[in-house]
């Protein structure tokens, strides 16, 4: 056998044993039908932690800190949107409802350690900013004041723990079930609780996975115009927006740069309101430098 042909045919029996060997071990080579070429669908999905831990709808606000190298490290998603107030009229143009809506829809993400849902009311012009800290540092992202379109809408933010650590979960527990805005929501308790644990999925199961959910919920995925980009304090992993009938529903996934993190963010109403919040409340850049 000629020398050249010796040498390709070794080269194809490796080729073949390799690939072989990766099937036995029990891995996919990816298909054309996924990115990954993984089924995440009977993969479990739980937040393990001790003590054990269910998390609260701290609407009111919530904060999480990771120790890394032995410091903490704070994570706070702080946000808001506030509607038309005159406070000498005593009138409103919104409510905001304490609501678990992504639970009460089958959608709610698997691992969350921290987060809140509410549905706010509005009926004019609100105010949102977007606001975080991240990793104990405030940084690239700073919108203030910004203009939201009348229309009701249902939001939704999370925290996932991606690595089993030491974590300390700070959530203002509200003496009601919503605001007018007149008055301030007001809190009965700052809970603080210390813990040690994680997902016991990857981070892309939990993603597929609620993407099942939601297309089974009968929301079909939409093209998404403008899609959130890496910036100095997050990496976005997925972002995209589905609808059914006249609903909208935008679900992005974040990483935490510079903790073992990541962010969820879920908005429901209808197209105009959907696309402008995700734009206001997304961790990543758009029109941004």
């Amino acid at each position: 056998m000629d020398k050249n042909v010796k040498v390709a045919v070794l080269i194809i029996s490796v080729v073949v044993v390799l690939t072989l060997g990766y099937y036995i071990s029990g891995n996919q080579l990816p298909s054309k039908d996924s990115s990954d070429g993984v089924d995440y669908s009977t993969v479990t999905c739980t937040l393990e932690t001790e003590p054990g831990f269910t998390h609260a709808n701290a609407w009111t606000g919530w904060s999480v800190r990771e120790l890394v190298d032995n410091r903490m490290m704070e994570f706070s998603d702080f946000l808001e949107f506030v509607p038309k107030v005159s406070l000498s009229e005593g009138t409103s143009s919104g409510y905001l409802h304490a609501e678990n809506w992504p639970a009460e829809m089958g959608i709610l993400p698997e691992c969350t350690l921290a987060g809140s849902a509410v549905f706010f009311e509005n009926n004019d012009i609100a105010r949102g900013m977007y606001y975080p800290v991240v990793a104990g540092n405030r940084g690239e992202i700073k919108r203030q004041d910004i203009e939201l379109p009348a229309g009701n809408v249902y939001f939704a933010h999370y925290v996932i723990p991606t690595k089993n650590t030491t974590w300390e979960v700070t959530e203002n527990l509200a003496n009601s079930n919503g605001t007018d805005f007149l008055m301030s929501g007001g809190i009965s308790e700052r809970r603080r609780t210390e813990l040690t644990g994680a997902c016991t999925c990857p981070i892309e199961a939990v993603i597929a996975q609620l993407d099942e959910a939601i297309k089974a919920e009968g929301f079909e995925e939409r093209i998404l115009d403008k899609k959130p980009t890496e910036n100095e304090y997050f990496r976005p992993l997925s972002a995209k927006l589905y609808r059914r009938g006249g609903d909208y529903l935008y679900v992005e996934f974040s990483e935490v740069k510079g903790m073992d993190l990541v962010r969820v963010l879920m908005i429901m109403g209808d197209e105009e309101t959907v696309k402008a919040y995700a734009e206001a409340f997304t961790a990543g850049s758009i029109g941004e430098g």
